[in-house]
């Protein structure tokens, strides 16, 4: 591909090869940017999936394997941090089960 855009561009003129390596440039920059922005929102989701799971085994002895393989369906940020407000709140295992269940199903509809 570059190859080929670089004979292409040696077939207008300069400034327009110049305007034309911009825009690359910039769509080059603006996917990097994207794609730091995505990484930095999937490490806070990994860092909330292992609060709720870290949560789960202190509080009641719930098996951390378990828990995550739970919430990992579970895509959004805003609904972990949702779920983990609520799960602080319970006082039994059976409570807190009941709320990660309620939550998946909300994530998958």
């Amino acid at each position: 591909e570059e190859e080929q855009l670089s004979q292409e561009l040696g077939k207008i003129n300069q400034k327009e090869t110049d305007l034309i390596m911009q825009i690359t440039t910039s769509w080059h920059e603006k996917g990097k940017i994207e794609g730091k922005i995505e990484g930095k929102i999937e490490g806070k989701i990994e860092k909330a999936r292992e609060a709720i799971c870290k949560f789960m085994a202190k509080r009641f002895g719930v098996d951390s394997g378990e828990t995550m393989q739970k919430i990992k369906q579970i895509p959004a940020l805003e609904i972990l941090d949702s779920l983990m407000e609520e799960l602080f709140a319970t006082n039994t295992q059976e409570e807190a089960r009941a709320i990660i269940d309620r939550y998946i199903a909300r994530a998958l509809q």
